[in-house]
């Protein structure tokens, strides 16, 4: 599961998070209310719903995750 106070804490964190969110937040501002809210959609399916890419874990530990295990 996305760690949302996780990522808030490193954009503070980090010089180069804020850097790549003040551009992200220039470049939504020159759009449409709806083009941002499609935006905020767009990234809220690709990292929040199934269609996210797995959390990275150690190869060593790993085990396939229950819907991969049926079809392979």
């Amino acid at each position: 599961m996305l760690n949302l106070a996780g990522l808030l804490e490193e954009l503070e964190r980090s010089e180069p998070a804020r850097a790549a969110m003040s551009i992200l937040e220039a470049s939504l501002a020159r759009r449409s209310v709806e083009e941002q809210g499609a935006f905020w959609r767009a990234v809220d399916i690709y990292y929040v719903s199934r269609k996210a890419p797995p959390e990275a874990t150690d190869p060593a530990t790993a085990t396939a995750a229950p819907e991969l295990a049926a079809v392979s």
